[in-house]
């Protein structure tokens, strides 16, 4: 991995930088690790936020690099926060579109260093399907519903989740978000990720059961997205993000190919292309991002690139695997665990049948669509 990802994951979280460096994988890719908290405490969790609301104001650039950092030492890290950034990232869009009052409500959030889980739904179609419904009483919104995996469920201070609002029950439904303080009355988590693979990511099921929200939490700046660029936000912050981890995860198992007696330079750099050009390629969207581009024609240079990352990963991985030979997969168990995690990537939707319908579509003339 270039010089360039470390050095920018120093220069923002320093204190997150020493303690990936210095803690196991095994450690870090287990639950009840402190990488979260660290990532918290260390200011994490404003990472992208504006500086203007008390944030770092991190580009989309240094983001994705960052990610990919991160995703070398803890590929659970990097998965569970892009959650937080996604959540983050779209309040902000709401806020910022909605009342005076909801960006002191969103500059709180990042003063108080809150980890924020995403109730969103994302990548089914789109990430402001309301995924929990809720009705007006007396002051208060009461929700009811789950999300299921919800990463960071063990770590999170609020949920932010996508709501089906009425005014009463059995009402018309409108959408808004509602910022949930895990700490409420009827918010639970049920166990809900038996796999080992990206266990650290803390992704079970929260549910909640006539939980009260205050109107003040509720941002019904959501409402009203007539052009889609809030879910479109969400969207593309997720894409960089967790694509950056994914190819640091993968990254993990390259270079362990440099320097290696019986690996020659031929077969890293190979397989090294594949992550540099994924990497290019994602940082052209990234770029764009940090430009202002929001629509349709850079969402679907996301999804493609996306797809194209799909193969560039599988091979490069392979390759590191076959090259590193059988007895460092059966003595080495992280050699193992990162062809795993490299192969989730797979299963994060949409779906590679919703993405091609939707990408020929486009291409066609058709309007855009996440699904």
């Amino acid at each position: 991995m270039a010089a360039r990802e470390r050095a920018t994951l120093r220069r923002y979280l320093p204190a997150l930088a020493d303690y990936l460096e210095a803690t196991p994988l095994a450690v870090l890719e287990s639950p009840g690790h402190d990488a979260v908290a660290v990532f918290k405490d260390a200011g994490g969790c404003g990472l992208i936020a504006p500086e203007s609301l008390g944030g770092l104001g991190a580009s989309a650039v240094d983001a994705m690099d960052i990610h990919r950092a991160i995703g070398a030492q803890s590929p659970s890290l990097a998965a569970a926060v892009t959650m937080h950034h996604l959540s983050l990232a779209t309040i902000v869009e709401i806020a910022k579109a909605g009342p005076e009052e909801e960006l002191p409500l969103v500059a709180g959030l990042i003063e108080q260093k809150a980890v924020i889980a995403s109730g969103f739904a994302e990548g089914v179609g789109s990430t402001l399907v309301p995924s929990v419904d809720a009705y007006y009483d007396d002051g208060d919104y009461v929700i009811n519903g789950s999300k299921k995996p919800c990463s960071l469920s063990s770590s999170m201070d609020f949920l932010a989740a996508s709501v089906a609002t009425r005014e009463k029950k059995g009402g018309k439904t409108r959408k808004a978000v509602a910022l949930v303080p895990a700490t409420m009355p009827g918010v639970s988590v049920r166990p809900f990720w038996t796999t080992p693979i990206l266990a650290g990511a803390e992704s079970e099921e929260v549910v909640l059961e006539d939980v009260r929200v205050p109107v003040a939490l509720t941002m019904i700046g959501a409402l009203d997205d007539p052009d889609g660029q809030h879910e479109l936000t969400g969207f593309l912050w997720f894409g960089i993000l967790a694509s950056a981890g994914y190819i640091g995860a993968a990254t993990a198992l390259v270079e362990r190919l440099v320097g290696h007696p019986k690996v020659s330079d031929g077969v890293y750099t190979t397989a090294a292309a594949e992550l540099e050009s994924a990497m290019a390629a994602l940082e052209a969207v990234a770029a764009a991002l940090d430009r202002g581009e929001k629509g349709a024609d850079v969402s679907a240079r996301l999804l493609f690139c996306r797809i194209a990352l799909r193969g560039a990963l599988r091979r490069a991985a392979d390759a590191a695997v076959t090259a590193l030979g059988g007895i460092a997969f059966i003595t080495d168990p992280d050699v193992a665990y990162l062809q795993s995690v490299v192969s989730a990537f797979a299963f994060h939707p949409p779906s590679i049948r919703e993405t091609e319908a939707s990408l020929a579509a486009y291409h066609r003339g058709e309007a855009f669509s996440l699904a």
